[in-house]
Order: structure tokens, then C-alpha cells, then sequence
């Protein structure tokens, strides 16, 4: 009776703060600290644990790709700590991908259907899924991105430590600043270095709070072999002894999006040189079935499936794993391909003649841990020129990467082809360079190179 009127009485204090705020159009976070501490205190949330942690909490909120790359942060703290009972909480897009893992033992979703810009709306949220964790006594909890929303959340949890990195007021992302949401956290750690890809980047976190170091970078995905079985069959009647090519033209940003008639010429190329012998599979959701149907019918039938649209993001990962090579845009499912091993041909629309920031898209999230060939645009379009963005490219729809012809595709499928066979699996960028001494143009292919690239901050 007591643990529920704790709870309640928690509950509570947090909704008369979000009136209060409400009605000021206000959210004072010293506020919080200030009121909901000491009830903290009270009901034994803040007490530590001895020994290892018993219950861990888990905050994840950015996108699928980010997810799995985080994969391997979530195992080692598994392993770390094999009695604890996990629980996990993820955006609702990584919901599918997160149900199946099997190194935690509560996933819950958060379907935020709020303005995360809003730190009133997000407070208001957050009341209701905090109301699903207090019930836990968190001895600690992880919050793996530098989110204002997230360390609040965290805070909000009843953890009694509260992981994370060091804030910077030009770091935070999220309505809240940096130096309002400090107190919420216990444990900070320094911030990671530059250039690092988001797979090491949560890694720091759980080494500090394990104390042990990572034995395995390898991200992972988790499908079901059921699902696996069923893409293996469904392939084989469709082409027995074909060579599967996962094609995604899809992605959350339009920038992204290299044409679809770009795609129809590259494919038709590919198919023509390997003399039939490949077969193409059409992954994505439902917002591209319309290009994909586009694509499909300017290919011989039997040489593509159309499955963009059917199935969900884990279904769709079950089947990568069923294809020897990944084309196609920059997505979660890039990142489930590499996590798959199959190697990854993507048009980039960071262009060449940008300077690359830390913390640029390319530097930072490339396919981890196996053969990949970026197509990029040799020279930004007039109102890109200066741009600063993380995707070089600053608008919002096919822009920039519109300059990738199939050409320059084409050519890095053979690029990628040659990687695979002499074993490499480091990335390459490939981009179309005026050449004085030559008509036209020549194509320059550049290695990732992080301290060439890196740039201070503006």
C-alpha cells in the first residue's frame, strides 16, 4: 500500500509543477529538482545499491540506425551485469527492432506524440511514462543520447544514479538548455571525441558505468528465424540460385532521396552486365510503394520483387540477411544491412567540396564493419554552399544528391565489388572531379579519413 501512495504521491506533485508551469507558460527545472527530491528521498529511490546494480534503465530516443548501433552498448551491459533486470525504452520506430533483443527483459515504447521542441508538452508526457517505471526502484539508469528530453526523463525515473555525458549549452539538443537540466544527472562522463561513429559513441557510457572494457564492437539486429526461413523459401521459388541485391529507396528526410528514375537506370544497367544472374529485392515501407512500383515495372519481371510496404522493420531485416549486397539510401535498414555483413553501394548527399564537421553524417554514421562505396555530389548547389548542416546538404528534399548520376553508381559498383573480393572493409567515397588535362571529368575515389576532414567547431 505504501509503494502505490509513494507513487501516486510522486505522480501527483509532478502534475500540480506542470499546472503551475502551464498556467505561467513556464517550466522551471529547479522547480523540479527542488519539489520532487526530497519525495525521492522519501520513498527510497535514491538509496544505492549494494553490489551490482539489480534493476537498469536504458533510455534510448533517436532513430533506428542510431538504435542498432547502439546494440552493442546494450550487450555489454548485459554482460556485465547477467541478474539485473533490464528495461529499455526506445522511440516507437525502434519499437519492432527492440522487442526481439535478447539482453534485456522489458522493452517499452516511447509513441511521444508531443512536440519534443515543447519543454511543457514533453514534461506533461513524460508524467504519464514515468508512471510505468517508478514501480521498478531503478538502481541506475543510462541515458545514451545528449538529449534535454531524455535527461529529464532519466531524472523523472526515480533512478538513483543517472549516467550520461557531460553537457555543453551547445551540444544539448532538445528545449532545455544545459545548465537547467545538471542536477538531474549522477554520473557524468567526458564527451566523446570527434569523428567518432555512433557505434563507439555510447560505449564510453557503459565502460563508466561497468567498469569493464568492450570485447565486441560488432552491432547486431535481432530477427526472428522464423521470419529468416520464410525470405529464404519465398527467394528461392522466385529465383533459384539467383544473387539477391536489397534495393531501399526510401529514407525519413527527403535530401536522402536519390531520384527514382536514377535508380531504374542504375538497376537496368547492373542487371544487362551481370547477364541476368542477379535478382532485385525492394524493401522500404509503406510511403515508398508507389516509386518502388515505378521501378519494378522498368525491370524484366522475373528480375525484382516488389516488397516495399509489407512487412515491418524487423521482417524487412530478416530478409536483408537473406541478400549478398545493400543499394540504396541512407536508412535504419542501411545500418541493418551492415549489421548483417552485406556489404553497402549508397548515393551520399554530402558533397565533396563541403568540409566535414565532427559530427558530420557521413564521418559519424557510415555502414559499420564492412565494404562501402558513397557516391557524392562533387560541388554543393548554390544554396548549400555554406552550408554547416551534419547532412551537408540543408534542404528538405532531393537536392544535392540529384547531381549522383548512375554512372557514378555504376562505377562504384564495381568499386564495391573489387573491396569484396580483396577482403577491405573500409569506406570509400566516390565522387565525378574536373579534370584541365582531360575532357570531361574523372572520377576521384577517396578513403574516410577522419583527421583530414575533421574541423573545429564555429
Amino acid at each position: 500500500m505504501g509503494e502505490v501512495s509513494g507513487i501516486e504521491v510522486i505522480r501527483q506533485k509532478m502534475l500540480e509543477i506542470y499546472a503551475r508551469a502551464a498556467s505561467s507558460r513556464q517550466l522551471d527545472t529547479s522547480e523540479i529538482a527542488r519539489e520532487l527530491e526530497p519525495l525521492f528521498q522519501a520513498y527510497g529511490y535514491r538509496a544505492p545499491a549494494e553490489g551490482a546494480p539489480r534493476r537498469i534503465l536504458l533510455l534510448h530516443d533517436d532513430g533506428v540506425g542510431d538504435f542498432i548501433n547502439c546494440s552493442v552498448a546494450i550487450r555489454e551491459v548485459r554482460r556485465a551485469y547477467p541478474e539485473a533486470y533490464i528495461t529499455l525504452v526506445v522511440f516507437a520506430p525502434s519499437y519492432d527492432m527492440a522487442v526481439t533483443c535478447p539482453y534485456v527483459d522489458q522493452v517499452l515504447a516511447d509513441a511521444r506524440k508531443c512536440d519534443w521542441r515543447n519543454p511543457l508538452a514533453l514534461f506533461r508526457w513524460h508524467i504519464d511514462m514515468v508512471a510505468r517505471l517508478l514501480p521498478m526502484h531503478y538502481d541506475a539508469a543510462v541515458h545514451f543520447t545528449v538529449r534535454g528530453s531524455s535527461v529529464l526523463l532519466s531524472y523523472l525515473s526515480g533512478a538513483a544514479r543517472r549516467i550520461g555525458y557531460v553537457l555543453a549549452a551547445d551540444a544539448l539538443s532538445g528545449p532545455f538548455h544545459a545548465d537547467v537540466v545538471q542536477g538531474f544527472v549522477t554520473d557524468f562522463v567526458p564527451s566523446i571525441g570527434r569523428g567518432t561513429h555512433s557505434v563507439y559513441r555510447y560505449l564510453p557510457l557503459i565502460e563508466h558505468f561497468t567498469k569493464q572494457e568492450t570485447e565486441d564492437c560488432r552491432p547486431e539486429i535481432w530477427t526472428l528465424a522464423q521470419e529468416t526461413r520464410w525470405w529464404q523459401e519465398a527467394l528461392r521459388q522466385r529465383g533459384a540460385g539467383a544473387r539477391w541485391i536489397a534495393v531501399v529507396i526510401g529514407a525519413s528526410s527527403g535530401r536522402r532521396h536519390w531520384p527514382i528514375t536514377s535508380y531504374v537506370e542504375l538497376l537496368q544497367r547492373i542487371f544487362e552486365e551481370e547477364a541476368g544472374d542477379v535478382r532485385f529485392l525492394l524493401l522500404g515501407g509503406s510511403g515508398d510503394r508507389e516509386d518502388a512500383g515505378t521501378l519494378a515495372r522498368a525491370l524484366p519481371e522475373q528480375a525484382v520483387w516488389n516488397a516495399a510496404g509489407q512487412g515491418s522493420w524487423r521482417n524487412s531485416a530478416a530478409a536483408l540477411r537473406c541478400c549478398e549486397l545493400y543499394i540504396g539510401n541512407d536508412t535504419g535498414l542501411m545500418h541493418a544491412a551492415a549489421a548483417s555483413c552485406l556489404p553497402v553501394l549508397s548515393p551520399c548527399c554530402y558533397p565533396a567540396d563541403l568540409p566535414m564537421a565532427f559530427n558530420a553524417v557521413p564521418l559519424v554514421h557510415y555502414p559499420y564493419g564492412v565494404p562501402a562505396v558513397f557516391a557524392r555530389p562533387a560541388h554543393a548547389l548554390p544554396e548549400c554552399r555554406a552550408s554547416k548542416d551534419i547532412w551537408g546538404c540543408a534542404a528538405d528534399h532531393p537536392h544535392c544528391i540529384t547531381q549522383v548520376t548512375p554512372g557514378l553508381m555504376l562505377r562504384g559498383y564495381h568499386v564495391l565489388k573489387e573491396q569484396i573480393r580483396q577482403g577491405r572493409t573500409d569506406l570509400l567515397f566516390l565522387y565525378e572531379m574536373d579534370n584541365p588535362t582531360h575532357d570531361g571529368t574523372v572520377t576521384a575515389i577517396e578513403p574516410l579519413d577522419v583527421s583530414r576532414f575533421e574541423i573545429e567547431d564555429a
